[in-house]
């Protein structure tokens, strides 16, 4: 993930700044604010743009353990990003 600047992260994986920027660093709710989650340290986490949009458009949210798991999988499979992506990372999304 990175915070400040897109395109050194897009450079230093050989990604265009378009596909850099699914991965800019967000703080993540593990209980939404919506469902009584609170701004307390405990309740954030990091996750990339990507992550955190995906996990909320969802119809019904799964919990922040079942969705880690979803990603996890689809990860290990090389279907949660695009293949040109997978390739550029070389595995380092986990």
């Amino acid at each position: 993930m990175w915070e400040r600047n897109c395109e050194e992260f897009a450079r230093k994986h050989s990604i265009s700044v378009g596909e850099a920027k699914r991965f800019q660093c967000t703080a993540e709710h593990l209980i939404a604010r919506r469902d009584g989650g609170t701004d307390i340290a405990s309740n954030i986490v990091a996750a990339c743009l990507f992550c955190n949009r995906t996990r909320h458009r969802m119809p019904s949210a799964l919990t922040h353990k079942r969705y880690r798991h979803r990603v996890s999988r689809a990860i290990r499979k090389k279907k949660w990003h695009p293949s040109s992506i997978h390739a550029a990372l070389g595995g380092v999304c986990r």
